[in-house]
């Protein structure tokens, strides 16, 4: 039985890893140059600096078995980070008992763990898919077809990449990506003389309705000459054009660097500057981080990323599609369980068992 992922970050990652365990055959393709989704990292001058997720927590009885193996192996560490919160123009403590963890040494360790012994294809960004029931429907355009050589029948699923190149058949398809882009891949397959029609046009039309579940954040890390005059490690912005501001050189494994703050920008000033250049939005991080601090900034490197599907829109009421028995298609993704990288990853591990059920 062979199973295509799409999409490396905590849900595909999860999803490939609780299938191989299971004896499944497994290929995960991702249009990044890395797995870890929005939990990636840049490397930059020998450390990692994390632009995405900037922590994770852990509530689930499974996904705490999970973490503690990951404890256990160094990939995951707990991040003791002095936290305040910036409202009414005030910088005020907080004094919550959250176990934050992050990866070690960046946000992506555990996704690269997760994807250690499975085939990743990488900067692969699949545009297409084709569904066929028997051999004599199958989808003959496109390049050599490689991947599953030894498949026994030509029926299942047919992925092409940006090269119209053919990977396939395989039994089972899981689609882990944001509500917009699995919207756009899966008309690839709603063809009006497609196998799939019928099937797939109710599932495009619910996933429709979850076109804004996730709003853009723009991400800014500022490198400065010298650390700020404070001992917060982390801030929860209530107000105004950030969200969240992080001392990535506190957390364990980034110790060495030079002093790193994180800014994330809130949805709506994400929105409003979606367009804007990367020099642009550093400009206004710096601008914002000496309101917060009331210090002037001494910045030497700017780093700037433009997350177009990233925070959780409460507006929006989640509405998972359906495993599809037939067309044996599941889906996975933060998103579908109202954010957090738990959620990613349970998210994964159900989909997986709804093949291994059901497929």
């Amino acid at each position: 039985m062979t199973v295509a992922v799409i999409g490396a970050g905590m849900a595909g990652a999860a999803a490939a890893k609780t299938l191989t365990m299971a004896g499944w055959q497994v290929d995960v393709f991702d249009k990044g140059r890395s797995a870890g989704g929005r939990m990636s990292s840049k490397r930059v001058a020998g450390h990692y600096l994390d632009l995405g997720a900037q922590y994770f927590t852990a509530r689930s009885e499974s996904f705490n078995e999970q973490v503690g193996q990951w404890l256990s192996n160094g990939l995951v560490s707990k991040w003791p980070a002095v936290c305040y919160r910036h409202e009414q123009g005030q910088l005020l403590q907080s004094s919550d008992s959250t176990v934050r963890l992050v990866g070690n040494p960046s946000m992506q360790a555990p996704v690269k763990a997760l994807l250690a012994d499975i085939p990743v294809l990488l900067n692969c960004r699949i545009s297409r898919l084709h569904y066929a029931a028997d051999k004599n429907a199958a989808d003959k355009n496109g390049t050599d077809n490689v991947a599953n050589k030894n498949a026994q029948s030509d029926s299942g699923w047919y992925l092409f990449d940006q090269h119209n190149k053919r990977f396939g058949p395989y039994t089972a398809l899981i689609l882990a990506l944001p509500p917009v882009q699995l919207h756009t891949l899966l008309a690839t397959a709603a063809a009006p003389d497609g196998l799939g029609y019928r099937e797939i046009i109710p599932i495009m039309n619910q996933l429709q309705a979850q076109a804004q579940a996730l709003l853009p954040c723009w991400a800014v890390n500022l490198q400065l000459a010298r650390p700020l005059t404070t001992d917060a490690d982390a801030i929860f912005v209530k107000e105004g054009n950030i969200s969240w501001l992080a001392r990535q050189n506190t957390k364990p494994g980034r110790d060495h660097m030079v002093e790193n703050w994180l800014v994330h920008f809130s949805p709506q000033c994400s929105i409003l500057h979606l367009e804007a250049q990367p020099a642009q939005v550093a400009a206004l991080a710096k601008a914002e981080m000496e309101l917060i601090f009331d210090q002037q900034l001494n910045v030497i490197d700017t780093l700037s990323h433009r997350w177009l599907y990233a925070q959780i829109n409460p507006a929006v009421t989640q509405s998972t599609p359906d495993y599809h028995a037939g067309l044996k298609l599941a889906f996975a993704g933060d998103w579908l369980k109202g954010g957090r990288i738990e959620n990613a990853w349970l998210s994964g591990v159900a989909a997986a068992k709804e093949i291994m059920t059901h497929g």
